[in-house]
């Protein structure tokens, strides 16, 4: 059976992934697009320039995130139908931050072809890392209801986001505090160090600097991957910045800290979508498993 697969764009995929993602397809392979609006004008994600953005919300412009619609996602699994597909897996982001999942379940109802859609409760790195979980299965020639099964679980246990904004005042804004929001009345005696659990922001560490809050990142990251890494499993470990520079002094001192641990972090710059909610400066560490 020739399966397709489809995200969205806050995986923020590399060209080589997405060229990787395509292969192992047989090019039924697609990325449905969020939207990012500044001031009222509109961008899709992939199209905008992270320092722009930063500078735009630095500047105080009004900015916001519209989600991938259903008529987006339709159009998306009706080309890779018309390509051939006969199934499609669908991992997306966390539904607890964006309504993205809920326009890709829509899309799906009365396909031509079965449509599996995977709630992927987390973003950015964590969800590329979900979807080469789900291209590695349709590679080895897996069912649909196996792969999905494989990468939700891989979601649940095999990838680990920390990450440290600036302030709390972007995610408070967009309502997307989650459980962090207990910090709030200490937003000006603290640093928050957050995380994704089970797809929604929560509180992991609280501290007085940033370069606290690096160390304490790097720390947990030490210590996922030596969790996840038992039997000698390949880990992926990846820095984020809303910024997208990897010379930014943030960026080059936690990945300092991490390779005195002994790990070897790659970078990947946030998506628009997600920088709008967590705002420029914000710094993030993925520790995962890799197929």
């Amino acid at each position: 059976m020739r399966i397709g697969l489809v995200t969205d764009s806050t995986a923020q995929l590399h060209d080589a992934e997405a060229a990787r993602l395509r292969e192992t397809t047989g090019g039924l392979f697609a990325v449905v697009p969020l939207t990012v609006l500044i001031d009222g004008v509109a961008y899709i994600d992939g199209e905008l320039d992270p320092d722009r953005l930063c500078a735009a919300m630095d500047a105080g412009s009004e900015v916001s995130t519209s989600m991938a619609t259903p008529a987006r996602f339709a159009a998306a699994y009706a080309d890779l139908i018309d390509h051939g597909a006969e199934a499609i897996i669908v991992v997306t982001m966390s539904g607890e931050l964006s309504g993205t999942r809920d326009s890709a379940v829509t899309a799906a109802t009365d396909q031509p072809v079965l449509i599996d859609v995977v709630d992927s409760r987390t973003t950015s790195a964590g969800l590329a890392g979900a979807v080469a979980v789900a291209a590695a299965g349709i590679g080895r020639g897996e069912d649909v209801a196996s792969i999905a099964g494989t990468v939700a679980d891989w979601c649940a246990g095999e990838t680990m986001t920390v990450f440290a904004p600036q302030n709390l005042e972007h995610l408070r804004r967009g309502g997307r505090i989650g459980a962090a929001s207990s910090l709030l009345g200490r937003a000006l005696q603290i640093v928050p160090v957050l995380g994704l659990g089970a797809g929604v922001v929560t509180p992991v560490a609280r501290v007085r600097t940033r370069a606290k809050a690096l160390e304490r990142m790097s720390v947990i990251a030490g210590e996922t991957a030596e969790s996840l890494g038992g039997g000698d499993r390949p880990l992926q470990v990846e820095i984020q910045h809303a910024d997208g520079s990897p010379d930014a002094p943030d960026v080059v001192t936690l990945t300092e800290k991490l390779v005195d641990r002994g790990l070897t972090p790659t970078f990947r710059t946030l998506s628009p979508i997600i920088t709008a909610h967590v705002g420029p400066g914000a710094l993030g560490i993925t520790v995962q498993t890799t197929p």
